[in-house]
């Protein structure tokens, strides 16, 4: 456990730099609040620089199970510190103040903190930055950790190897130099867009990593429609599509290897899905609005929910925009989530596309039992390997929702409460559970809800980024004994 332990230091040491970035902020603005951030950034400091100095001199190599220890350990450990000057800042508890980081980190959305204007700009600052942080952990946990273990049937190492340019053997730090310049890059441009647009640069900043992260935490409390510019919502759309896509696709396109691109149908069946589940928004916004929203209007809005519900952003452009379409088909497009190896949350479209592929297989073999046809999706081989493996990640996912649904339904109005808010938790979209599903019946917001409650719905974001089965690899005894 050496290599976690340092590079656990290595992230608190980062952790520590946007701590005094926010203290500084808040002296700047001379808002409560400075000496919270700049004790919390000493104390990291300390406790990072006492773990690198004791493990600086002793070999250690990130096998499998260390690197899913790390993930474990950062999922958890981060909002630990984070929450510290949030509790400080704000007037929640230290619970909730760590179900508000949470729920931040994993990019789930906000969850307490609705009255943004009353929160000072500096811890507002922070949970945004915790959000797109969030985000670029899953990423390089995706490429360095998920990806090589084919964790949940994730495309088999040779094809990965080909796709990026790389070896198998690739570390955190080669992930991270594969990573950062694109989601850094991006939301660099976003902001950029934005600002051009009339944004100021914090609110451009806060919604360009809201898009990137796929995350549902915004700068200003009324959400999309405080800003309510055709061109703002064009950018976020296109940047949102760039968070719910594939690193491997996006990288594919900037060195132009095209032809590749093109077969990698999981992407071109996320762009389909937002432009299909969009036209049948905006229709139906059309249709119940009638004469107060024009055709292009409800085009734009309906896309753009299409798009917050595909990438497990959670942003509705107004109010009731997801309230228009049918519960069920929410919580499947959001269970569903975004492209592999992305921000978005769910189980996948890969997933879904290679579970869909063999159900036709097993279908087709009822009429046709000794054909023999290749199992593939575009470009990628699927093993039977994978295929098992994919089926036991969406098993678990299943049993998982039922086990916590279960669990949490005591402290729910109704079953349907706890199961959405159990769905919604995992996918890492909170938003969705806000709409108010059954009109008739009160659903609590998540903060008011008992402390066993929250620590469910928080064990349920944190597995939703884990991909569920790095938990379950962690308490397998058997690989702890290999």
């Amino acid at each position: 456990m050496i290599a976690v332990a340092r590079y656990s230091a290595q992230t608190a040491g980062v952790m520590a730099g946007f701590l005094l970035l926010a203290a500084l902020v808040s002296l700047f603005r001379r808002e409560p609040g400075a000496d919270v951030f700049l004790m919390t950034a000493l104390l990291t400091v300390f406790g990072a620089g006492a773990v690198h100095l004791a493990v600086r001199n002793r070999a250690g190599r990130l096998d499998r199970l260390a690197a899913y220890g790390l993930l474990l350990v950062l999922w958890l450990v981060v909002p630990i510190i984070a929450a510290v000057p949030i509790a400080a800042t704000t007037t929640l508890g230290p619970v909730h103040a760590w179900f508000e980081a949470v729920a931040a980190f994993t990019t789930t959305g906000p969850i307490q903190i609705h009255d943004l204007e009353k929160v000072p700009r500096a811890t507002l600052g922070w949970l945004l930055t915790l959000q797109w942080a969030g985000g670029l952990l899953t990423l390089v946990g995706f490429v360095a950790v998920l990806g090589p273990a084919g964790l949940g049937g994730l495309p088999d190492r040779s094809a990965r190897a080909n796709l990026l340019g790389v070896t198998h053997q690739m570390t955190l730090d080669d992930a991270l130099r594969l990573v950062l310049p694109i989601y850094l890059g991006a939301t660099i441009l976003c902001t950029f867009l934005l600002f051009l647009l009339g944004l100021r640069l914090f609110e451009a900043l806060g919604l360009a990593g809201a898009a990137l992260s796929t995350g549902g935490l915004l700068p200003d409390a009324d959400g999309i429609a405080a800003y309510g510019h055709f061109g703002i919502k064009a950018v976020l759309i296109v940047f949102m599509l760039i968070g719910g896509t594939s690193l491997l696709w996006q990288r594919m396109l900037l060195t132009r290897r095209f032809r590749l691109a093109l077969g990698q149908y999981e992407n071109i069946v996320l762009f389909a899905l937002c432009l299909g589940l969009g036209i049948a928004a905006a229709a139906i916004g059309f249709r119940t609005l009638g004469s107060s929203l024009s055709l292009p209007i409800a085009l734009e809005d309906g896309l753009f929910t299409a798009v917050a519900l595909v990438t497990t952003t959670g942003i509705e452009p107004h109010a009731g925009a997801f309230a228009s379409l049918p519960v069920t088909v929410v919580l499947t497009v959001v269970f569903i989530g975004g492209a592999s190896f992305s921000t978005a949350g769910g189980i996948k479209i890969y997933r879904a596309g290679v579970m869909v592929l063999q159900s036709l297989r097993e279908l087709e073999r009822l009429v046709h039992p000794s054909a023999v046809h290749p199992r593939r999706l575009g470009q990628q081989n699927v093993t039977l390997q994978m295929m098992k493996a994919i089926w036991i990640m969406f098993g678990v996912a299943c049993t998982v929702i039922g086990a916590l649904t279960v669990a949490l339904a005591p402290a729910m109005p109704s079953f349907e409460a706890a199961f959405v808010a159990v769905v919604t938790a995992l996918s890492n979209v909170g938003p969705v559970y806000a709409v108010n599903w059954q009109p008739d019946v009160n659903w609590p917001d998540w903060g008011a809800l008992p402390a066993y409650a929250q620590l469910i719905l928080a064990l349920a974001m944190i597995l939703g980024r884990l991909e569920i089965l790095v938990v379950l690899g962690l308490a397998n005894f058997a690989l702890w004994r290999r």
